[in-house]
């Protein structure tokens, strides 16, 4: 039996890429000391994990994730592929996802088919987008060390 979502549906011809999906759902959460704000078109990819208690750190470093459910794209999740090149990392498992993680805006979008369930979501998904959230701060640490990435002058 397929699981169906409620999500609100886009149609613009005009925005084939799907940049402009209007994502009206908002959470904010607390990933070790990195604030996230995630807003998405469909309640399922909200992860499930407890707020943040303290939401008003100082010093915080703040990331931003965008997930839309994708109605039109069919499949299960595939083996991760990565393409890097710059401050770009682009993440694709098969016609079920693809991610894009710009590390100097400190941004994460991901589309998310539909035949990806809610538990595979929680279970594997956000994990994973944890995980990128992490390393794309460490990778920041370590652009600014000599010998590291990036020259410093």
């Amino acid at each position: 039996m397929q699981q169906q979502y409620e999500f609100s549906r886009y149609d613009d011809p005009l925005d084939v890429l799907r940049r402009f999906v209007p994502t009206p759902l908002k959470a904010e959460y607390r990933i070790g000391a990195t604030r996230v704000f995630v807003r998405t078109n469909d309640i399922t990819l909200l992860p499930a994990f407890p707020l943040g208690a303290d939401l008003e750190w100082a010093g915080e470093r703040i990331f931003q994730w965008k997930l839309v459910r994708d109605g039109d794209s069919r499949g299960l999740l595939g083996e991760p592929v990565f393409l890097t090149s710059g401050v770009l990392t682009v993440v694709e498992m098969g016609t079920a996802c693809l991610l894009a993680l710009d590390h100097e805006r400190r941004e994460l979008l991901g589309f998310v088919g539909a035949d990806v369930d809610a538990r595979t979501h929680q279970e594997f998904l956000v994990p994973f987008l944890c995980r990128m959230t992490n390393e794309a701060f460490e990778e920041q640490l370590f652009r600014g060390l000599p010998g590291k990435g990036e020259a410093n002058d």
